[in-house]
């Protein structure tokens, strides 16, 4: 048995192929305004996001250990108003970790990314593959650079992954949330004890977009396309770009540093005069999304997933390299709680230093297929624009599995209520010819 499914309404970024990533501008490339053109209404909005499996869609199973509140970033970082849960894959429950303290005199026994390699590499879980980059083992091109200044250590980049810390309690001697959200693995072992007092949990991270990003944007670009001298929306290349496709060619980035130059000087009286008006389009649209969202977005998504149970989530599967680089769900489409049963036989405890038993191995299949192509297949609930039913638009963005399920909910005999046998239809049959 299973919770209705939640769709995930926030879908406001892209993702992009690895060969057509474009990291942010230096300052000597690019203007200030179009740096943080890029950066809002590009970068954050997708262009940080690397496709993993041609940009399709996955699906995940496992206990979510942590939330990652809309409310706990300050500052600019909170203009990313996401609402984030990291989810501990099928079969592992944190106490499984617990095996990770046989030695706490040594710390290159608990390391994070040790353990994150363990259950990709020794466990043989099915679900294991969605933390790591598919094309290490296709030997295709890499990742590219994290836009992350702090980076990851030698040795793990680009491809850093996510953990969550969880405490020993040792009235309990059990595994327990800690205080410390999660975050980028090389900071899990550089901010915290190496004395096995904290243990990693390599978590697959899920993000439910918020619209804030977008919103800003949105209410921006006409004064930064002002800022590069472009009439707000108007097609064709700024007159920075024009210099820059005209002196770019000069040696050692010399070109582009004097046309970067040359535009800010220019811009500069026009960003003062523009100022007011900047800041209060900015105010509004920050704090109209985080209205809407807690509304209509984030904030019913967010009321759906509890720490400690079982969920079956969709989404685009992506690298994030705006941090360190991990593979996410970014965007979440779904979210559906199964209740203990259907996985509990699963949950037996493992050891993730060692591979599964085949048994255990082939019960995680059998609850993806079963699971996973259910809710692949479950069309989303309809526009309130389309009096009950799915507007065109959504009909043209279905699956052929989706289109079917829908098709079949039409049906008179499958339009009930209450029960199908208290206010059901009976199918119409085809006449039969005669004998």
């Amino acid at each position: 048995m299973a919770d209705p499914i939640v769709f995930a309404p926030g879908q406001y970024t892209h993702c992009v192929d690895r060969s057509a990533y474009r990291d942010v501008p230096k300052w000597y490339e690019a203007s200030a305004a179009a740096i943080l053109e890029f950066t809002l209404c590009n970068y954050l909005l997708g262009g940080k996001l690397v496709c993993l499996a041609g940009g399709s869609d996955e699906c995940a199973i496992g206990i979510v250990v942590s939330r990652e509140e809309v409310g706990s970033k300050t500052g600019i970082d909170a203009l990313d108003n996401d609402f984030s849960f990291n989810m501990l894959l099928l079969p592992f429950r944190p106490n499984d970790f617990m095996a990770y303290r046989d030695h706490p005199d040594q710390p290159a026994s608990f390391e994070p990314h040790k353990i994150r390699d363990d259950v990709v590499n020794k466990s043989g879980s099915p679900f294991a593959p969605l933390m790591v980059d598919p094309n290490t083992a296709l030997h295709l091109p890499g990742l590219p650079t994290p836009h992350d200044p702090s980076g990851p250590p030698t040795g793990t980049s680009p491809l850093d992954g996510y953990g969550v810390l969880y405490k020993w309690d040792q009235p309990t001697n059990a595994l327990v949330q800690s205080a410390v959200e999660g975050d980028n693995l090389h900071k899990l072992r550089e901010n915290n004890p190496q004395d096995g007092s904290l243990i990693s949990l390599p978590v697959l991270h899920l993000e439910c977009e918020g619209s804030r990003i977008f919103f800003v944007c949105q209410a921006m670009s006409p004064f930064l396309d002002l800022l590069q001298g472009k009439l707000p929306g108007s097609p064709g290349p700024s007159p920075g770009e024009v210099c820059h496709a005209t002196l770019g060619w000069l040696p050692f980035g010399i070109g582009d540093a004097i046309c970067s130059i040359v535009e800010d000087i220019i811009a500069l009286p026009v960003a003062l005069a523009l100022a007011p008006a900047m800041a209060a389009a900015f105010a509004t649209a920050w704090e109209a999304a985080q209205a809407y969202d807690d509304l209509f977005v984030t904030g019913p998504v967010g009321k759906q997933v509890r720490i400690g149970d079982v969920y079956v989530v969709t989404g685009r599967w992506t690298w994030d390299a705006g941090h360190a680089g991990h593979t996410e769900l970014h965007p979440v489409k779904t979210i559906q709680r199964l209740e203990p049963g259907e996985v509990q036989s699963l949950l037996s405890g493992h050891d993730p230093r060692q591979p599964l038993q085949q048994t255990v191995v082939d019960g995680i299949s059998d609850v993806r297929n079963r699971w996973c192509r259910h809710v692949q297949e479950a069309p989303p609930p309809p526009d309130p624009r389309g009096d009950g039913n799915l507007t065109p638009p959504q009909i043209g963005e279905l699956t052929p599995e989706q289109l079917g399920v829908y098709s079949r909910q039409l049906q008179p005999e499958n339009a009930w209520i209450v029960h199908p046998l208290l206010d059901g239809c009976a199918p119409h049959e085809e006449p039969q010819p005669p004998r």
